[in-house]
C-alpha cells in the first residue's frame, strides 16, 4: 500500500515537473541547455538616476530579445514578462471580462500599464518606462527583482521586507497548512 502510494505521489510530481516548462510556453533550452523551469530566486539593484535596473543573468535568456514590462496579477508590482507570458497573462483578463465585465477595469489597468518592447541594453538593464516605475516604485532606489515563476516581480526593496515579515506572520507553520490541504486532496 505505501509503494503504491509512494509512486501515484512520484507521478504526480513527476506530471507536474514535466508540465513547467510546457506551462512557462519555454520549448526547451534554458542556460547551458537546461530546461527552463521558471523564474525563481530574488535579487536586489539600485536604480539608477536614468531608471535603469539591472536583469538577473538567471532571467534574461528566458525572457528573450524583447519582453513586457507591466503590472503583476496582483497589481501590487512590476511584472516583467516573455511576450508570450505577458500575452496569456492579458488572454486570462480578456477571458475574464467576458464572463464579468467587473473585470473590464482589471483589463484597462493592465493594459495602461503594459509596455511591450522592452528590451536590455548591453549590460543587461533595463530602462523601466517612467509611468510604470512611478506609479509602482515611487522614488525607491533600491529594489527586489524575485522570481514568480511566470514572470519577474519588480518592488521596492522595503515593500519586499514587509511582505516577507507578513508571510512569517500569516504562515507561522507552513507544514502544518501543507499537510491540510494535502488531506483534503486525492492523489
Amino acid at each position: 500500500m505505501a509503494d503504491e502510494t509512494n509512486e501515484r505521489e512520484n507521478a504526480r510530481l513527476g506530471s507536474a515537473n514535466a508540465a513547467a516548462p510546457a506551462a512557462m510556453g519555454a520549448s526547451g533550452g534554458g542556460e547551458g541547455g537546461r530546461p527552463f523551469l521558471g523564474f525563481t530566486g530574488s535579487f536586489t539593484h539600485g536604480i539608477d538616476a536614468k531608471g535603469r535596473m539591472i536583469i538577473p543573468a538567471a532571467f534574461r535568456e528566458p525572457l528573450g530579445n524583447v519582453f513586457a514590462a507591466c503590472p503583476t496579477p496582483d497589481f501590487r508590482a512590476i511584472g516583467i514578462y516573455s511576450l508570450d507570458g505577458w500575452s496569456k497573462r492579458l488572454n486570462e483578463l480578456v477571458r475574464l471580462v467576458e464572463m464579468d465585465a467587473r473585470a473590464q477595469e482589471l483589463l484597462d489597468q493592465f493594459s495602461k500599464y503594459s509596455y511591450t518592447d522592452c528590451e536590455m541594453d548591453a549590460q543587461g538593464r533595463l530602462l523601466l518606462p517612467q509611468k510604470l516605475r512611478a506609479w509602482r516604485l515611487g522614488d525607491a532606489t533600491q529594489v527586489d527583482v524575485n522570481g514568480a515563476f511566470s514572470h519577474i516581480r519588480v518592488l521596492p526593496a522595503a515593500k519586499s521586507k514587509e511582505q516577507d515579515d507578513h508571510f512569517d506572520e500569516k504562515f507561522d507553520n507552513p507544514l502544518a497548512l501543507i499537510a491540510e490541504i494535502q488531506r483534503g486532496q486525492r492523489f
